[in-house]
């Protein structure tokens, strides 16, 4: 008797916040179907094990899974190149020692398209602008390590902010909205912020303001030496929290209004969406004060509704766990071919 080899995989997502973990029915093939999600707070290392067990009861060895990291020094930046000068050795190297102060040697950078997500082929350069998209070395490695222990053998691993982009366009298609869209990651230490518009993705310089100015300025905002409890009342939202959230959130809004103002000054675009990376469902406060601060409106993302979209089934019981957030995790196994709307408007 022949035993059937388990075809199961897993997708996995190492948010700064929490870790998204999904069991597939399937790893490969054209089915895509989600049997069982789970979620954890980053830092608790023996409840993610739990949780990837349960999971993966029947599993004998590592989980073959589909991985999204966010590493702290990722670099995703448009960029103006000469395609021509592209295969001289020298040539991106040198860019990347004078624009961002990186060694190619310890990085891995690869270059897209800002328009399509597409790889850039440098034989056939037909544009002058790129997506820098890559992650030092070490803290690659760092994050596979992370994920083998686990249990998990990465068949794929992405810096997992550029198919974040792809699914909030994707998304935007699906409503029909046609207006760009700002997507912003708020980490421990800095905030990205990506804006989606008609002439592609386009990348104002990161903030040098994350969660941990964030937890400083809310400590002194309320008076409070401890940090930890500081850090539950942010992760809970609690009335006052709310109230006070311009104050808290007055540095990070001081330079990321420039940057949306500099964009639509530029184009003549208006920025009407706002969408965060990876916030769990606990600083969801953090995002509709951030909204409301720019003058701007969250965009509600509904995953179930995205997914059934896509044609991608799930077990009918993961529906009430799918919070906007988990769009991160389900863009890495989504396959979004060019929609009419974005080929109409360039967006990835």
């Amino acid at each position: 008797m022949l035993l059937r080899r388990n075809r199961s995989g897993a997708v996995v997502e190492l948010g700064p916040f929490s870790v998204l973990m999904a069991r597939l029915t399937r790893l490969e093939g054209p089915a895509c179907h989600f049997e069982q999600v789970a979620e954890v707070p980053a830092g608790d290392g023996e409840q993610i094990g739990r949780e990837f067990r349960r999971l993966f009861a029947d599993a004998k060895a590592y989980v073959p899974g589909i991985c999204g990291v966010f590493p702290p020094s990722r670099l995703l930046q448009r960029e103006e190149i000469n395609p021509r000068k592209l295969m001289e050795p020298d040539y991106l190297p040198n860019l990347l020692a004078s624009q961002y102060k990186i060694s190619a040697d310890q990085w891995r950078v690869v270059l897209v398209s800002p328009y399509d997500g597409l790889p850039f082929d440098s034989r056939n350069p037909p544009i002058k602008e790129v997506l820098l998209c890559g992650e030092s070395a070490a803290e690659l490695l760092a994050a596979q390590r992370r994920l083998l222990e686990l249990g998990v053998l990465p068949r794929r691993m992405e810096i997992e902010s550029l198919p974040v982009l792809g699914a909030v366009q994707s998304y935007l298609a699906l409503l029909g909205e046609a207006q760009p869209a700002a997507v912003v990651e708020i980490d421990l230490d800095r905030t990205w912020v990506y804006i989606l518009g008609k002439n592609g993705v386009h990348t104002p310089a990161p903030i040098e303001f994350g969660f941990q100015a964030l937890l400083e300025t809310a400590c002194r905002e309320f008076g409070v030496e401890d940090r930890a409890a500081m850090r539950a009342r942010l992760f809970t939202g609690d009335d006052e929290i709310v109230a006070r959230s311009p104050r808290l959130l007055r540095q990070l809004v001081r330079n990321l209004k420039p940057a949306v103002d500099y964009f639509e000054l530029q184009t003549g675009q208006r920025v009407n969406d706002l969408y965060c990376t990876f916030m769990p469902p606990g600083l969801a406060w953090l995002a509709q004060a951030l909204a409301a601060s720019i003058e701007m409106q969250m965009l509600e993302v509904d995953c179930a509704a995205w997914l059934s979209a896509l044609g991608i089934t799930f077990n009918e019981e993961i529906r009430g766990h799918l919070g906007p957030h988990w769009l991160g995790l389900f863009s890495l196994i989504a396959q979004l071919g060019p929609s009419s709307h974005a080929k109409k408007t360039g967006r990835v």
